[in-house]
């Protein structure tokens, strides 16, 4: 599977928390409990932005770790 562009609107209900997936890449468990928290504090269209920003530059970096396209075909189908 090819990641996802960061226009894709699950990029943003996953940083908002609006939709939760059980993920199995840790790094990306780790980042979006701290992004979550973020947006929860300030839900700024901006930091929503840079929340889906760091979190599609986390999988991309990663995406041929298997754990990482487990996630991704379970977010994206």
């Amino acid at each position: 599977m090819s990641l996802p562009t960061k226009t894709n609107p699950k990029w943003e209900e996953i940083v908002t928390g609006k939709r939760t997936y059980t993920l199995k890449f840790l790094g990306a468990k780790i980042l979006l409990g701290r992004l979550i928290r973020t947006i929860d504090a300030d839900p700024s269209p901006h930091n929503i932005s840079v929340a889906v920003n760091e979190l599609h530059a986390l999988y991309s970096k990663n995406v041929t770790i298997q754990s990482a396209k487990d996630d991704l075909r379970t977010i994206f189908g």
